[in-house]
This record gives C-alpha cells, sequence and structure tokens, in this order.
C-alpha cells in the first residue's frame, strides 16, 4: 500500500507543477493501514492567492481524483481520501509557520 501511496503523491505533484507557478511539496499521513479511507494529501504551496486559485479549478480536482483511480487505490475508499491544499501564508499567520502544529 506504501507503495500505491508514494505513486499517487508522484502523479499528484507532476500535475500540479502544471497548474502552480510557485515552490510547492507534497505531504501526506494516515491511518490507511487501519482503513484506506484514512488517508490525506496536502498540496502545500507559497501563498494565499495560489491556494484559492487551485482551491476553485474543477478541471485540476478532477485530475487529482482520477489520480486515486490511476493508482489502483482501493474503491471504496477513494471517496474519503482527503486531498486539499495549505499555504505556507496561511501557516505563519495562523500557526507561526510551523506546518507540524497547524496539521495537528
Amino acid at each position: 500500500m506504501k507503495r500505491k501511496i508514494l505513486d499517487i503523491k508522484d502523479d499528484i505533484e507532476k500535475l500540479i507543477m502544471h497548474y502552480c507557478e510557485e515552490k510547492f511539496w507534497i505531504e501526506w499521513y494516515g491511518a490507511y493501514d487501519i482503513d484506506p479511507k484514512h488517508l490525506v494529501f496536502w498540496i502545500c504551496i507559497q501563498s494565499d492567492e495560489m491556494k484559492l486559485n487551485l482551491k476553485v479549478n474543477s478541471e485540476l480536482i478532477n485530475k487529482l481524483r482520477n489520480i486515486l483511480i490511476k493508482n489502483n487505490y482501493p474503491e471504496q475508499a477513494r471517496q474519503y481520501v482527503s486531498i486539499d491544499f495549505e499555504s505556507q501564508e496561511t501557516v505563519n499567520r495562523e500557526s507561526a509557520g510551523n506546518w507540524y502544529q497547524h496539521f495537528k
């Protein structure tokens, strides 16, 4: 399962490169070993403006969800897997720049 998740992460990175002009990275975590639906991907970017632009891009959101299908992530869990965006600006403002505390 971990290999599948790392492949999904790689595919998300490749896709986001076409939509985001800022530096970004992908974080993921979850209790997927208990149940595959307990998986979260965060697309971490620099600005709130870019975060909002990506969040409202329905084409991008559909492509992100299709990455789960492409990588044969368990069908019953796909709808529960969270894929979301967060910005450094928000983390700075809300969590004093600490990503770990922000996601906690």
